[in-house]
């Protein structure tokens, strides 16, 4: 599994390098005319929700994605102990372990009381407190947890399999037959975005949909749902790379802060080869994107080597970089009824992930609160759907405790 040393290839790690070939997408077939639960967006959020639903014979699901395929180089691939008990629930945690570099110790370095030109380690701690979890927090390329959930669908007994090459166009939401749970009031239309049907538009009617598409979701746009919150205003970079170092705890999860220059923010990678840098930048000027900056690899490079003096750091190769600003946002509301709720409307349009709260890159927060999101809301459609419980369960907690 040291892809890092032969150049990375996605797919199944148990598979040698010289045999293994990534997936190819399933063919594009017609999407179909009706459906109990609509997913729009094959990230962390969409994929464990049709891994979920899938398992339900008498529940029809489809999950459709603007890409022309599955994704083959991740980069959210911090998965904290949680995801993986939801994995577990799934039958799927021991590749994840197994395959997924285990972070156990964090270590702190700050600057040195007596040459504070250069840092010192403080002290180091246990990465998850005793008794969180049976796993511990890891690191694996995204695309492999993809794979996994991706695998899972399509060996249950619906065969799920995603529908790519389509862009949500509009959104309906018939408010006249929302109460009715055996109505469709969810229209959807798609167009297709491959080459050969380029253009082509499809309708699907829905008696739920969910918005799992990300930051700039269409579902949430098309529901009229705001982000409330601001940017930090502050620029970081990230970048996977393969160093010769004599800093002593390039394979610990570090947090290392310097007196002039900033802070770094060290994770190994799986594989045994790569590190991932998060490297502090500075403040960004107001309406100022941190891709405006115009700064490359090098100079990524060169403010960590600043950052971690007096110990040295040879780059010998960038796998992937990339700059961002640290923003975190939330949703308003997370269905389309009202935030308050008052006359108990069953809601039938959801969003989830990134399409509802967006946070800072570095812990990969996104992915292990996309995952909880659509576990949760897997569930509770399911026994809404098979008619064992009523559909106050998908209100909230305040609307159910309200009712009762």
């Amino acid at each position: 599994m040291q892809y890092h040393l032969n150049g990375f290839k996605p797919g199944n790690y148990q598979i040698p390098d010289a045999a293994r070939e990534p997936d190819t997408p399933p063919p594009i077939t017609a999407l179909p005319d009706e459906v109990d639960v609509l997913i729009v967006g094959c990230g962390p959020a969409g994929l464990a929700l049709a891994r979920q639903l899938a398992d339900f014979a008498d529940i029809k699901t489809c999950i459709v994605e603007q890409k022309p395929g599955p994704m083959l180089f991740g980069q959210a691939d911090g998965i904290s102990c949680r995801t993986l008990e939801i994995m577990e629930a799934f039958n799927s945690s021991e590749l994840l372990v197994k395959e997924c570099y285990q972070l156990h110790q964090n270590a702190f370095w700050e600057p040195d009381a007596d040459h504070p030109e250069q840092i010192k380690r403080t002290h180091k701690v246990p990465d998850a407190r005793l008794g969180l979890s049976e796993f511990t927090h890891s690191v694996v390329n995204q695309a492999r947890l993809h794979d996994i959930l991706l695998d899972g669908m399509a060996n249950s007994v619906t065969h799920l399999v995603p529908h790519y090459s389509r862009r949500l166009l509009e959104l309906d939401v018939d408010q006249s037959l929302t109460q009715n749970l055996d109505a469709h009031p969810i229209t959807a239309t798609f167009e297709r975005n491959d080459a050969s049907e380029s253009a082509h538009v499809e309708t699907v009617k829905a008696r739920y949909v969910v918005g799992c598409d990300g930051a700039r979701s269409a579902v949430r746009k098309s529901l009229s749902i705001e982000l409330q919150g601001d940017s930090a205003n502050k620029a970081w970079g990230v970048m996977d790379v393969l160093v010769v170092t004599d800093f002593p705890d390039i394979r610990v999860k570090s947090f290392v802060q310097s007196r002039d220059n900033g802070a770094v923010m060290i994770i190994p990678r799986e594989g045994g080869y790569l590190v991932r840098l998060y490297v502090e930048l500075g403040l960004l000027e107001n309406n100022q994107r941190a891709s405006q900056l115009n700064l490359s690899a090098d100079d990524l490079i060169a403010k960590a080597q600043s950052i971690m003096s007096p110990y040295s750091l040879d780059v010998k190769e960038v796998a992937w970089w990339s700059i961002y600003e640290v923003g975190q946002r939330v949703a308003e509301r997370f269905t389309d009824v009202p935030a308050d709720n008052p006359s108990g409307l069953i809601p039938r349009a959801f969003v989830a992930g990134d399409a509802c709260h967006t946070h800072s890159p570095k812990g990969g927060w996104g992915l292990n609160t996309s995952l909880p999101d659509t576990f949760n809301l897997g569930w509770k459609l399911a026994a809404v759907l098979q008619g064992r419980s009523h559909p106050e369960l998908l209100m909230g907690s305040k609307v159910s405790e309200h009712h009762l």
